[in-house]
């Protein structure tokens, strides 16, 4: 019950001094992060390590990059007290945000990057002091499994401690999705086997009104326990070890489009298989990618009339690039970058079925290898997904 107050009731108390002080003063009617007592949870819970960490930290959530900080950040050079509550990141950090981009920008997809060497200057003791920084940036899981944010962190040079305090706080944020994902299946699953005992075994003294939100309440819960159980298969993708050897690509998807085809035999798909490039890659994850990013294809051109498919990969470089290319139902661009979070549809279950956790894994274990992936689409005009592997 206390997580539904905090959800609904007046403003949480944070911890961390002065600037905890400060963001629950501050008037957030009207900005994009909206009141406090509507932030979700995950955003409350990593501003509250953020806000009791010895390190200057910040807490950077959302499309436009609010930032939210503890004392040691506020004294910046730039920042202020509480000036730059909640402006966007980038602004706060013009002049090195060129250096800075491309990190955020991989941490927000889910990786954990560092920035060394970074000259900043502190106002401490009445006067400045001049520091190279390591600038730490780790992804934030928001309540739905996907990234809502990012943790920044300025590592000085002698801060082993901060490291070791780094550290701990990244394992408090994945024990926050640990505890998500297995501590409520029980629960979800007692709920709905006991709806459904209510329904069975009283249905002749149970209003039809009655039987049906029971019915609903177990449907419900059965569709949070799934979810659970997904999160927890998803938490160990980053537990199993990686086996890297040469792996066939071609066969690889050549199998599963054969598999794809007869599992769906009263549908004629154009599949053009062009060359692909063997990988240097755990066989059995890349298979899972490969598997989940061409069932998607399959699936999301099942309403079009001469569907057609298209996988390719080049080598660029040091990487390996690989394309799957669809003619089907596409997706608006603008919600490309959320495309790769936990339980992210961009359809109804009505339209197509499933849980949205297909592109998520993929994500995972492209990164797993050192690689990145992304999508491209026009809403009605198919989609491609490209993603790259170290050559």
């Amino acid at each position: 019950m206390k997580r539904q107050e905090d959800r609904a009731g007046a403003s949480p108390s944070l911890p961390g001094g002065a600037m905890g002080e400060a963001i629950k003063a501050k008037d957030w009617t009207g900005h994009a992060l909206g009141t406090i007592e509507k932030w979700p949870l995950s955003l409350r819970t990593a501003l509250g390590i953020c806000l009791g960490f010895p390190a200057p930290s910040c807490i950077v959530w959302g499309e436009r990059r609010s930032q939210l900080y503890n004392d040691a950040y506020s004294q910046v050079s730039g920042i202020g007290h509480a000036e730059n509550l909640g402006v966007d990141f980038a602004h706060t950090w013009v002049h090195a945000w060129s250096a800075m981009h491309a990190c955020f920008e991989r941490a927000v997809r889910g990786e954990s990057v560092r920035l060394e060497n970074q000259q900043v200057t502190f106002e401490r003791d009445g006067g400045s002091e001049a520091v190279a920084v390591t600038f730490s940036f780790v992804p934030v899981a928001d309540d739905s499994g996907g990234i809502g944010g990012v943790l920044v962190t300025l590592l000085e040079p002698s801060s082993a401690e901060l490291r070791e305090d780094l550290r701990r706080s990244k394992a408090a944020l994945e024990q926050h999705g640990h505890v998500i994902s297995h501590d409520f299946r029980a629960p979800l699953r007692m709920l709905e086997q006991m709806s459904k005992i209510l329904v069975t075994d009283h249905a002749e003294h149970l209003p039809p009104r009655a039987a049906s939100l029971l019915n609903h309440v177990a449907s419900g819960a059965a569709k949070l326990a799934s979810r659970a159980e997904v999160l927890t298969r998803f938490d160990m993708l980053n537990e199993q070890p990686l086996h890297r050897q040469q792996v066939d690509v071609a066969a690889i998807a050549g199998k599963i489009v054969a598999e794809l085809r007869a599992a769906t035999p009263d549908r004629q798909i154009e599949v053009v298989v062009e060359e692909l490039p063997e990988a240097h890659a755990d066989f059995e994850s890349l298979r899972l990618v490969w598997h989940n990013l061409l069932a998607n294809a399959f699936k999301f051109t099942r309403h079009v009339a001469q569907p057609r498919i298209a996988v390719s990969g080049k080598r660029q470089g040091h990487h390996i690039v690989y394309s799957i290319k669809d003619n089907g139902v596409g997706f608006d661009p603008k919600y490309a970058r959320r495309l790769f979070g936990l339980f992210q549809r961009m359809h109804t279950e009505d339209e197509f079925e499933g849980l949205g956790m297909g592109l998520a894994t993929a994500k995972r274990l492209v990164e797993r290898h050192g690689g990145t992936i992304w999508a491209e689409a026009e809403k009605g005009q198919g989609a491609e997904f490209r993603f790259t592997l170290p050559a």
